[in-house]
């Protein structure tokens, strides 16, 4: 709609739009008439292309092949994004997704993602360790986290769904609607993007629309030909203007959505814990036994709680008197309990910890870097090295604090 304005002049545009959107089927919410605001959380500030890549697996119905997975990339600063059709989650299936990026448009410096097996494996350590980069992970029932590409996951799925209907074809012709789906998201201005569209940003390529093939701008109208200086000096001017108005249109956006991110913080308002001491409340855990790698929550109890603290619940069993502290808010901010073992990554060329997160099951322990312990808890990180018996962790640790 801000595409036509900007070539043509429409009379009762707001009366046009309001009906548009009431009769879009794209505007409706597909999952309730409630928006649930997640919690706020430390967000990683990008501000270069191909910075940050998010990237997840979207199931879809099978097709009249075998063809029945999406794999979902998207860039954090610029919202460009590429859809991959696929038979199944695989770790092959991502590696070559991240060649097929890489050899276009260079290696992210970071991937983020769930704690799937697809993206969780040896085959993607290889690859970051040849490729120098690096994965970060999601924590676990935290979806909100990655939800860039959550996000995208929805828009495919509503505009296949229009699509299919609009064309009237079977819903297993969606993988002829992949390519065009994914042109009219990379080709769409977004206001979040001060009003680019993701190609322009990415690329430095100006977007396309439906509307060129009545009147494009750009198009010369005459029969005059267009005299292209292709020489040397020429060539290196204009390279190096494409990349001042591409680092200017990043730094434009990055504080546009910083902007954006503050205002939203500081309209929120969070809702107090509903639980106070005496209550008594059941505990979910995680079993690990779901296959897959899958975590599987089960409600244990019940327990009394002893005391609301800001970030947490001290509950106790009623039959062991066994007290624990229940995290109640899973976003980024993890407190390290303790460490339950070392072990030297070759393929990271790393030592890494086994760090048990407070309030979370053993099942979820993950092995972080020693450098970023380190830097977080120096103190906890030393207590842990003075009692190890490994020669060649206490060396990582001295060389950290020279």
């Amino acid at each position: 709609m801000l595409n036509a304005m900007s070539r043509f002049a429409l009379d009762d545009a707001t009366g046009i739009i309001k009906r548009f959107v009431r009769t879009c089927l794209l505007c409706k919410h597909v999952k309730g008439p409630h928006v649930i605001q997640r919690p706020w959380g430390p967000t990683l500030k990008c501000s270069r292309r191909n910075d940050d890549l998010h990237w997840d697996f979207l199931s879809l119905t099978p097709s009249h092949g075998d063809l029945r997975y999406v794999l979902v990339l998207k860039d954090d600063l610029t919202h460009f994004c590429e859809l991959v059709a696929c038979s199944s989650p695989t770790a092959f299936v991502a590696a070559e997704a991240i060649m097929d990026w890489y050899k276009r448009f260079g290696s992210p410096e970071t991937r983020q993602s769930d704690c799937g097996t697809h993206f969780r494996n040896s085959v993607l350590n290889l690859l970051s360790s040849r490729l120098k980069s690096k994965q970060d992970f999601t924590p676990p029932y935290s979806p909100w986290v990655n939800g860039t590409v959550e996000r995208v996951n929805r828009d495919v799925l509503q505009v296949l769904r229009v699509l299919l209907m609009e064309f009237q074809l079977d819903t297993k012709e969606w993988p002829y609607l992949l390519p065009v789906v994914q042109a009219n998201l990379n080709h769409t201005e977004l206001p979040s993007l001060g009003d680019k569209a993701p190609v322009e940003l990415f690329t430095g390529l100006s977007p396309t629309s439906a509307l060129d093939v009545i009147w494009n701008p750009h198009r010369s109208h005459d029969d005059e030909p267009i005299a292209v200086d292709l020489s040397k000096p020429t060539i290196v001017k204009r390279l190096d203007e494409l990349r001042r108005s591409l680092q200017e249109m990043h730094k434009e956006v990055a504080d546009i959505r910083e902007r954006r991110r503050l205002q939203q913080m500081a309209a929120k308002k969070g809702a107090p814990y509903n639980f106070s001491g005496g209550d008594f409340v059941l505990w979910s855990r995680v079993d690990a036994r779901l296959p897959g790698n899958k975590l599987m929550v089960r409600w244990v109890g019940p327990f009394k709680v002893i005391d609301a603290l800001s970030h947490s619940f001290i509950i106790e069993h009623l039959i062991t008197k066994a007290r624990h502290d229940h995290v109640s808010n899973q976003g980024l901010l993890l407190n390290v309990e303790r460490f339950c073992g070392a072990r030297y990554n070759d393929e990271l060329s790393r030592w890494e910890l086994e760090v048990s997160w407070q309030g979370l099951e053993d099942a979820e322990n993950s092995y972080e870097g020693l450098e970023e312990l380190f830097n977080d808890v120096p103190a906890k990180v030393a207590e842990y090295v003075a009692e190890s018996s490994s020669d060649g962790l206490r060396a990582a640790v001295a060389a950290l604090q020279e």
